[in-house]
């Protein structure tokens, strides 16, 4: 018998970090997010003497989209009978934490839901979700102005564990920015839901600023040239995606064909994915 499972990876628009325990038990959380058309694939093979498990991912290391966290959810798909998506996604948030990876939420949630999620987390680390509903027409509006740029591998748990740290410790300047990240990603919400793109464009910039703020590595010389060179020839909104320091920039632009032309580097073309999670038989 074979079994199969697909989990798509993620966006994040803002809110990424304050999905993280400490964070989030302090002040709460809340993350804008969108499932993509890029995916952990995995397959289970029941052989007479032994079982074979496999996953893969098409996408380039440490891409900042959360893989690992789609990973194990393909994992756990795969292997166990959990057949509530919240509980799995719980389970692969678990099993994460539990090998000393400094990371929230977020990811394994995307995975198994898919679509454009509002999340928040509250003082106990229990999750409320909004599913964003939009047109299809809008969607596709939204869709075809956004690009990924893949910058290169990152680290984002050792800077992950840097900013906590600090917030832990109770760093003035830390803590503000995360309240702020926190409204911030509020009216990111907002902004999508009455479908006002350029103010969501804005709020997208706001996010990388004060997220900058966090850690000086947070952002790079190159990052910030790829930013610069967008923004120069038309984009009106970017942000890392992850915890920064490197994987993908996510650009927002009306002319998005126009400056993809423009770019020499590794561009990640993409698609939001509204199914999330699927596993079947063969």
């Amino acid at each position: 018998m074979k079994i199969f499972a697909r989990a798509p990876v993620r966006i994040d628009f803002g809110g990424g970090t304050t999905d993280i325990f400490p964070v989030s038990k302090k002040i709460g959380g809340a993350v804008l997010n969108a499932a993509i058309n890029h995916y952990v694939d995995g397959s289970l093979i029941k052989l007479p003497n032994k079982t074979k498990l496999e996953y893969h991912s098409n996408l380039p290391t440490s891409s900042g989209l959360g893989t690992s966290g789609a990973m194990n959810v393909v994992w756990l798909a795969l292997t166990t009978r959990f057949i509530d998506k919240r509980d799995l996604a719980e389970w692969s948030y678990k099993i994460e934490n539990a090998t000393m990876v400094v990371g929230g939420k977020q990811d394994q949630y995307a995975a198994v839901l898919g679509g454009i999620n509002f999340l928040k987390f509250d003082n106990h680390n229990s999750v409320k979700i909004e599913k964003i509903k939009l047109t299809d027409s809008f969607l596709k509006k939204f869709e075809d102005r956004l690009f990924l740029d893949y910058i290169g591998p990152r680290f984002s748990s050792d800077i992950n564990s840097v900013i906590v740290n600090n917030f832990t410790k109770g760093k003035k300047k830390t803590v503000e920015a995360f309240k702020e990240i926190k409204s911030n990603t509020k009216k990111m919400r907002d902004a999508l839901v009455k479908k006002d793109l350029d103010h969501f464009a804005c709020l997208l910039n706001k996010e990388w600023e004060l997220r900058k703020s966090l850690h000086s590595k947070v952002t790079t010389k190159e990052v910030d040239a790829r930013i610069k060179f967008a923004m120069d020839n038309g984009a009106i909104g970017a942000k890392v995606c992850g915890a920064g320091g490197g994987g993908s920039i996510l650009f927002y632009a009306e002319n998005k064909k126009e400056i993809m032309k423009k770019f020499k580097n590794k561009l990640i073309p993409f698609k939001f994915d509204n199914e999330g999670l699927k596993v079947w038989k063969r």
